[in-house]
């Protein structure tokens, strides 16, 4: 999975280290080196929106190199909300040359997405969506039409693990703009412990099949 961070610019990005550019920072395009498919933006409503300073970012980001994704604007918690923003604040993005993202909140369900209209979904919500069911199901919604999934606000392992094993694409959380030097290396190490977890969990599991009488361990 892609790591997205906000902030943190003197952090160097890699192939799996991209930007996440928010309204509140106020970056200039020209002081980071944004490399195609590798920056995504996000629109600040979970700390508080300001649609002057949402717009703003999106004309000064305006030209550079192909983008994931922008946001658009969310009430978080409130899928029922979320839709209604959609239209207009959809719209303005993709007028402005980027694909919009949905970000899916509490309550929604699948049939409510706007599948067609969308580059990219957002898992956002409370805890309780994050971890649930549900944002699972429209992530695989999401990929079986093979859109861009992003999860925001992973900031454990715990939390890394969901996001993997639900297929997404990218990740930001706090923590990774905060302690950069601490914490985007701890994404890796997060990363390689689920593929063992996995790897082991398949191992024996196939043990079992080959054997069914055996003496699994």
């Amino acid at each position: 999975m892609l790591l997205l961070v906000s902030g943190a610019s003197k952090y160097p990005r890699s192939a799996d280290v991209g930007h996440l550019i928010v309204p509140r920072a106020g970056n200039a395009r020209t002081a980071l080196n944004l490399q195609p498919r590798r920056w995504a933006g996000d629109n600040d409503a979970f700390i508080k929106f300001d649609s002057a300073r949402f717009i703003r970012m999106l004309e000064r980001f305006q030209g550079a190199p192909e983008c994931l994704f922008i946001s658009a604007p969310d009430a978080v918690g409130d899928a029922a909300a979320t839709l209604r923003l959609w239209p207009f604040w959809s719209k303005l993005i993709r007028g402005l040359g980027f694909p919009p993202a949905f970000v899916a909140q509490d309550g929604l369900l699948p049939h409510q997405v706007p599948w067609n209209e969308m580059g990219a979904l957002f898992i956002g919500g409370t805890t309780t969506f994050k971890e649930g069911s549900l944002a699972r199901t429209l992530c695989a919604y999401a990929s079986a039409r093979g859109i861009w999934i992003h999860w925001g606000r992973v900031n454990s392992q715990r939390r890394y693990a969901l996001a993997m094993q639900a297929g997404c694409d990218s990740i930001d959380g706090t923590g990774f703009s905060r302690y950069p030097d601490i914490n985007i290396p701890k994404a890796r190490k997060w990363k390689s412990a689920v593929i063992a977890q996995r790897t082991e969990t398949r191992a024996r599991h196939n043990a079992h099949v080959e054997d069914p009488f055996g003496d699994v361990r």
